[in-house]
């Protein structure tokens, strides 16, 4: 058994993150509970919100220190680079008896003295650099530097994501395991909520259904520009509303949704556009569950949570044609990001057929388990050679 610890990914202010970190100890607790036993690192402050879900997830082994909090991060960091590694962090995993630790949005030390396995979630700073501030986008370049070269095991979420990691930074060749996350649902429980959750948000049998926080390159504006070209055409009555939900606040542009909301109020589309606000996690599976189909617009994702949801409940979906896009989901009906009346286009489309037949749940099941299995297997594979790598310098 290999005692495996985990960080709280994103601090918890990513939603993302933490349902990454959620459904990977799932994963482990289902397929691989006679292989890893995972540990989650965390602060005092964090027990409240997350100790419980975690405890459960994790069989109680949590590492609870205020040596973790946001507080303590620069502390961290200094110990890293000044000493080579950060003995504290070192020190309480190794009293926990830890065998290997994953790294997030961090730097543990060249010298650390444990298999260290970074995962790095995409690239968009290279790929977007407008999108940050000069710090921050120099920040997390030096971050992914000192990850990928000193001499880590580094995960990645998607091929597409190894082969920028092997573009932009050459060392990294040979080192990079793709771990394509996968989901865990209830199906059956999901999908027979569907008249109950239409009753409650008050939603038509048809609608589509974005749900994703409102950071600009989420792409919001594209939607708001293809109603309002079908408005123009006289063609919105043929369309089922737009359904949105998710975190309003984009950190990077704090203007953004108020933005996104007058162009709405001024193309006169507030009906087709309807933002539910912030709501529980399992209302945006069984929306996922009932909608028409699902829209992802972005200009860039990593592998994409919404999307295995979809996936597993079998949505149908209508995807920005972008290459991470085409990887997780072939299948789907792709659209230009960059043109209104591509996604005007594939709304009609997809909104024509009265009755969309989705795959039996028997079927969906399978398919589920398939991409657990395989996200298992090459989560284990990581683990493995991370420790043999170690072995091998040591």
């Amino acid at each position: 058994m290999i005692s495996v610890a985990f960080p709280l990914i994103g601090r918890g202010s990513w939603t993302g993150g933490y349902v990454y970190l959620k459904n990977t100890l799932r994963v482990i607790g289902s397929r691989l509970n006679d292989k890893i036993a995972p540990t989650v690192f965390l602060s005092p402050q964090d027990i409240e919100k997350y100790g419980a879900e975690l405890a459960e997830l994790t069989n109680g082994k949590l590492i609870v220190d205020e040596d973790f909090s946001d507080a303590q991060r620069s502390t961290s960091l200094a110990r890293s680079l000044t000493h080579g590694r950060d003995f504290r962090l070192e020190r309480h995993l190794k009293k926990a008896g830890v065998d290997a630790v994953f790294e997030v949005a961090s730097f543990y030390g060249l010298r650390f003295g444990l298999p260290v396995i970074s995962w790095i979630p995409d690239f968009q700073h290279r790929h977007m650099p407008g999108m940050f501030s000069q710090l921050s986008r120099w920040r997390r370049e030096i971050g992914f530097r000192a990850q990928i070269y000193s001499n880590r095991t580094l995960m990645v979420s998607s091929q597409t994501a190894r082969d920028d990691m092997e573009n932009f930074y050459p060392g990294s060749r040979g080192r990079g395991h793709v771990v394509r996350f996968a989901i865990d649902l209830n199906i059956p429980a999901q999908i027979g909520r569907a008249a109950q959750l239409r009753q409650k948000y008050e939603l038509p049998e048809r609608f589509f259904y974005l749900p994703n926080q409102f950071w600009r390159h989420k792409n919001h504006s594209c939607i708001v520009a293809a109603l309002a070209e079908l408005r123009a055409a006289n063609s919105l009555a043929e369309l089922p509303p737009v359904i949105l939900t998710g975190l309003n606040k984009d950190p990077r542009n704090p203007e953004h949704f108020d933005r996104l909301m007058r162009d709405v109020h001024a193309a006169g589309v507030e009906s087709s556009f309807r933002y539910l606000g912030l709501i529980p996690y399992d209302d945006v599976l069984g929306l996922a569950a009932t909608c028409r189909a699902l829209i992802n617009p972005s200009l860039f994702e990593g592998w994409s949570t919404p999307i295995e949801e979809a996936k597993a409940l079998g949505a149908p979906l209508l995807l920005s044609d972008i290459l991470i896009h085409r990887e997780q989901a072939p299948h789907a009906h792709f659209f230009d990001p960059n043109s209104p009346s591509s996604l005007a286009k594939a709304l009609i489309d997809s909104a024509l057929p009265q009755h969309v037949a989705r795959k039996p749940v028997a079927e969906l099941l399978a398919d589920q388990n398939a991409r657990l299995v395989e996200h298992a297997e090459s989560l284990m594979q990581t683990v493995n050679s991370a420790i043999m790598r170690w072995r091998g310098r040591s």
